[in-house]
């Protein structure tokens, strides 16, 4: 029997690369899987099924709120309820890292629309599922924001906003026993961060390499790097684990 075995996890961003990794390996420990993406998720929820796992794709825009409504809804009608939710949706592969001063309001703002409030929409959309049962909400930051990575600041102000948001919901959703930590990953291989480097328009090294000399751990980090520790706080071995953020980056970062 697995460690999530009948609980419900939304993993929003999971069509593909870091998400879909969050869900299947969810789904190897027996929680059943929706699958919430702007992108079809179909592939994703055929890859868990052929391994024996539950799962269903609800097309979600994370910046509506309705529709964060619509996901919620849809796990408690085909799965009985929501356990977990893990808050992954977000833009980062396609960001031109480039001078500040070139930045536009608009873009800065997009990028916080769809990182931090889309994370907070998320929140509100499975709080009336869980606050009569308890449940885990896993955020997914960054340790961009330890180490000031220039050319994104909207990307970094995002990551360090949803530090900020998990600490205040932590305290608002304690008395219903639901923990909320975050997790901050640094550069890690998939779909969206392959291709990261290409779009930069400053004369920079690639991201990838200067992480990789920085860490402790010299190595490429992968997806599969992060399903342990999302795992850990969606269990209840992490029952008195509430308002954290763990930093996930190889030692890349200290906090």
């Amino acid at each position: 029997m697995g460690r999530l075995t009948g609980k419900v996890a939304i993993i929003t961003g999971s069509a593909q690369g870091i998400g879909a990794a969050y869900a299947q390996g969810f789904a190897k420990e027996g929680a059943k899987i929706v699958i919430a993406d702007v992108l079809d998720g179909q592939k994703a929820v055929e890859d868990i099924k052929r391994a024996g796992g539950e799962a269903i794709y609800v097309k979600t825009d994370v910046t509506d709120q309705a529709q964060c409504d619509a996901m919620a809804a849809a796990a408690k009608e085909r799965f009985g309820g929501v356990d977990i939710l893990v808050n992954n949706a977000a833009v980062f592969g396609s960001i031109v890292m480039k001078p500040f001063t070139e930045y536009s309001t608009k873009e800065f703002m997009k990028v916080l629309e769809i990182n931090v409030v889309g994370q907070f929409h998320c929140m509100k959309a499975v709080f009336p599922f869980m606050k009569d049962k308890g449940g885990k909400i896993v955020n997914i930051g960054s340790s961009s924001i330890n180490e000031g990575v220039p050319g994104m600041p909207h990307y970094v102000a995002s990551k360090g906003a949803i530090m900020a948001l998990t600490r205040s919901m932590a305290r608002e959703m304690g008395d219903f026993k639901i923990n909320v930590n975050t997790i901050a990953p640094g550069f890690t291989h998939s779909e969206g961060g392959n291709n990261f480097d290409k779009n930069k328009a400053m004369d920079i090294p690639p991201l990838e390499t200067l992480q990789l000399n920085a860490r402790c751990i010299k190595r490429e980090a992968l997806p599969e790097d992060l399903i342990g520790l999302a795992l850990f706080l969606s269990t209840d071995d992490s029952a008195f684990i509430t308002g954290q953020m763990i930093v996930h980056d190889g030692g890349l970062s200290f906090h």
